[in-house]
């Protein structure tokens, strides 16, 4: 592994458990065996390197779903919504700090403020370019809003109790999201 991932899944583990603030680059460089102006050469700064973690390791995968199912010809929101609990079922530390990350992000002056904000703005502006199959009179932006917000506070759940299953916490969560018979041949 090269040492930019190094210092990534390092960054990662600590954001998860201490939160930005409670992350210094100092730790992060002697988790990796390297000095704090050897991270700084592959991250630049600790917004960088917060900034890194967030998009190209956490939102990569989701973002390539989204393009992925904007190049079918009528995709299934709740078939999306399960290769997304799919992927994050792989990578628990990844969603540990991102939940970790978005609770900080909450108070105007943290730096991934704005990034949390937008990311849910663009997310559902993404999902809304896909010709999404759902029932008529249904609005696929309400589905998607109730959905990620819904992800959200599953993948709390999840973390919170190790062991557990999220793809099967997820199932029991589509039974209301897409409910039947409305959601019949959409699921």
């Amino acid at each position: 592994m090269d040492r930019r991932t190094r210092i990534l899944n390092a960054a990662v583990e600590h954001f998860g458990t201490l939160g930005y603030y409670g992350t210094s680059l100092q730790k992060i460089a002697t988790s990796v065996g390297l000095t704090k102006a050897g991270v700084l050469h592959y991250v630049g700064s600790k917004e960088g390197l917060l900034r890194l973690v967030l998009t190209e390791m956490y939102d990569q995968e989701t973002n390539e779903l989204l393009r992925e199912c904007a190049n079918q010809p009528r995709p299934l929101i709740a078939a999306m919504f399960r290769a997304n609990v799919a992927i994050n079922a792989k990578r628990p530390n990844l969603v540990h700090m991102f939940s970790t990350l978005s609770a900080e992000a909450l108070d105007p002056n943290h730096p991934a403020h704005d990034y949390f904000a937008q990311r849910e703005r663009d997310g559902v502006e993404q999902a809304m370019k896909v010709n999404w199959a759902v029932p008529e009179g249904i609005d696929p932006a309400e589905v998607m809003l109730a959905g990620f917000s819904m992800m959200d506070g599953v993948q709390l759940r999840w973390l919170r109790k190790p062991g557990q299953d999220f793809q099967t916490m997820w199932a029991q969560c589509e039974d209301v999201l897409f409910p039947m018979p409305l959601w019949e041949g959409y699921r």
